[in-house]
């Protein structure tokens, strides 16, 4: 009984800072994201060590089933409504921008004359995003206009094609050194998205089929959830894309079911407290001395990825957008974390003798990032809403 009690005094301190920090947010019109943040790096064992090493092991199991959460809420809004009137448009957003960003970002650090190499990795790093803060955003500033539904989209497509470029630009590396045929990339590339399909197809038409024999009125909670663990957990087993798998689910449970809405809302109930965990031991995780390391790449690197996405949102060809909300929707895909991170120790084990320089540079990016980049994606929205207004 006493080893619980460190573990639930933690817990509930947790959730009262998320009390403290969410009127904040809201008064001072921030992000709360950013505000969670910025509280687990002052409770973090890097400052006040409120939330200490060992309490910070149980953050993977935590941002877990925080994305698999995510995933699925993202994948659910991808509706035959939604898909009918924006895929188009999604499609067209998400490739330009992650394509325009990997570029602006490679071809600027090869021109300032880092090598080849580390310049296009750097350049596929900078397609990832961070769907979980970005979503957050969303649901703190729904936005009312056809800008807020495009963005919805562009952030559930945009780490799946960070993903598939950054597998191609580690192949086509590969190619370029002489070190082998890209052959073994690009059939990991088809088994981790056809694996996750495959889960998460299965796992979504069998939601759909619980959903469509519940009684009237007959919380699903428990049997949702426990598909949607399920989902996570035989991604991860089988090694394939857990977000993607998730979202996938979403997407075949709505479109198959259209009693949906109750129990989507129970799950976004279930969301908040993972949510606000999820983002506070993130922000403990970070430490901040890591961005006196950042060095010319580092700034090069953040200052090259903020140009690519707003390049790309202004040249996205969406017939139907205006010129603000060309300028604001790369700005609004600026917040990155896990996946950054992730693509920064596949791409350091591939180049060993790059590790020194991708990785300090990846974890002082993810911190500016995390911070910075939900003020951005707020301040997007709060100006397409007002100009919808008008």
């Amino acid at each position: 009984m006493q080893d619980a009690a460190p573990f639930l005094t933690l817990l509930g301190s947790l959730f009262l800072v998320s009390l403290l920090v969410t009127p904040i947010a809201t008064r001072l019109k921030v992000p709360r994201v950013t505000l969670l943040i910025l509280s687990g790096i002052l409770l973090g064992p890097h400052i006040s060590g409120f939330i200490s090493s060992e309490s910070r092991d149980l953050f993977p199991i935590i941002a877990n089933i925080t994305l698999l959460i995510v995933g699925y809420l993202l994948g659910a809004r991808l509706n035959r409504e939604f898909i009918s009137r924006y895929a188009r448009g999604v499609s067209m957003a998400s490739l330009t921008i992650t394509v325009l960003t990997s570029l602006t970002v490679a071809l600027g650090l090869q021109m300032m004359g880092f090598s080849i190499e580390l310049a296009w990795l750097m350049g596929a790093l900078a397609a990832a995003t961070d769907p979980a803060a970005t979503l957050d955003v969303l649901n703190q500033n729904p936005a009312r206009n056809h800008f807020g539904k495009i963005l919805e989209g562009v952030v559930a497509m945009d780490d799946v094609l960070g993903l598939l470029l950054f597998t191609f630009i580690l192949g086509g590396l590969q190619v370029f050194n002489g070190n082998g045929d890209p052959g073994p990339h690009l059939w990991h590339v088809v088994r981790d998205i056809g694996g996750a399909l495959l889960i998460g197809s299965v796992m979504g038409a069998l939601v759909a089929w619980l959903l469509e024999k519940k009684p009237v009125g007959k919380p699903v909670i428990v049997e949702s959830l426990a598909f949607i663990f399920l989902c996570g957990g035989l991604a991860m087993l089988a090694e394939v894309g857990v977000l993607l798998a998730a979202m996938v689910m979403g997407t075949v449970m709505v479109n198959r079911d259209g009693s949906g809405a109750d129990h989507l809302h129970d799950i976004e109930n279930i969301e908040e407290p993972f949510l606000v965990l999820f983002f506070i031991m993130a922000g403990s995780a970070l430490d901040l001395s890591q961005l006196d390391q950042i060095g010319a790449l580092g700034i090069a690197y953040i200052v090259l990825r903020i140009l690519g996405r707003f390049l790309g949102g202004l040249v996205v060809p969406i017939s139907d957008f205006n010129p603000t909300q060309r300028r604001w929707l790369g700005l609004a895909l600026l917040p990155q974390a896990g996946v950054a991170m992730g693509m920064a120790l596949v791409a350091s084990e591939s180049y060993p003798g790059l590790a020194d320089q991708i990785i300090p540079v990846a974890i002082a990016a993810t911190v500016l990032f995390e911070l910075l980049g939900p003020m951005a994606t707020g301040l997007a929205i709060r100006r397409q809403n007002r100009s919808f207004v008008r």
